[in-house]
């Protein structure tokens, strides 16, 4: 892959004795053949949704920009946009960049959530697990990679488990679901 990159540069004769990595059609080639992984996407996507959380709490207002990691952030009239800038900067930026108080107060609110968010100490916009209901034994669960699974619903009797999942089958074809009889091992006797 860095050989075609370095190919592309050398052939760009407009490109020689430049730092290449400020060059706009280097940087569009790059992104265009290593793009976003989808993991990535969705942590970025979460810490922009952690700093929006606590944003709000602080009496901003914040619209995500559709199909892209940026929210546009309010307050008083006044407005920037949180984006993440991709490879080779890679990190949060906040435009306008200004030197402003008020631009200062707000990229110091989105630094500390950033930097308590991946100390982990940021648990927004996650579900709350709810305990089991053992009552109704048959589960459908959705497998997920790693071995993983999620319990979609849990039914009285066989027969209304297997009829959701037909169901689920049809509406979601790519996912894999299985039906089981699931009672929790201190029941079982």
């Amino acid at each position: 892959m860095a050989t075609h990159a370095l190919l592309f540069v050398r052939q760009n004769e407009k490109a020689k004795g430049r730092n290449h990595s400020n060059c706009p059609s280097f940087l569009a080639f790059f992104q265009q053949y290593n793009p976003m992984k989808h993991t990535d996407w969705l942590r970025l996507q979460t810490e922009g949704e952690n700093i929006c959380a606590v944003l709000r709490q602080q009496n901003y207002q914040c619209l995500k920009q559709t199909r892209r990691l940026s929210w546009k952030i309010t307050k008083e009239g006044i407005s920037y946009l949180l984006t993440w800038l991709p490879a080779p900067v890679s990190e949060w930026s906040l435009i306008p960049n200004q030197t402003t108080p008020t631009r200062e107060k707000l990229w110091n609110l989105v630094q500390s959530t950033l930097k308590a968010f991946r100390e982990g100490e940021v648990i927004t916009y996650q579900r709350t697990s709810q305990p089991e209901d053992f009552s109704r034994p048959w589960a459908i669960m959705r497998l997920l990679p790693d071995l993983r699974r999620y319990t979609v619903a849990r039914f009285q009797n066989r027969q209304d488990a297997h009829d959701h999942l037909r169901f689920l089958n049809r509406v979601i074809p790519t996912a894999k679901f299985e039906v089981i009889f699931d009672v929790p091992s201190d029941v079982e006797g």
